[in-house]
């Protein structure tokens, strides 16, 4: 028996792109993969609530979406300077 569970999406963003989720947890490996389609090596998650910022580092890190949440990617490679 299959339950599918419709209307229980919840709705995060990723640079102002809109993505869904089913499940209410997710690690930050597969928020950079999955979703943003970024190479976790070269880029980190970061989230922002209000004045406050924070980066996750460790990619096996589970979080717990929450309707509207707003991440961004942060890209680790250096600018080059001509």
């Amino acid at each position: 028996m299959q339950d599918e569970k419709r209307g229980n999406e919840i709705v995060f963003f990723i640079d102002k792109e809109q993505f869904k989720a089913t499940s209410p947890t997710v690690t930050v490996r597969s928020l950079l993969t999955d979703f943003a389609k970024e190479d976790p090596g070269q880029t980190t998650l970061a989230w922002r609530h209000g004045n406050e910022t924070q980066k996750f580092t460790n990619l096996d890190e589970v979080l717990t979406l929450e309707n509207g949440m707003k991440f961004f990617v942060l890209h680790n490679t250096p600018t080059t300077v001509s």
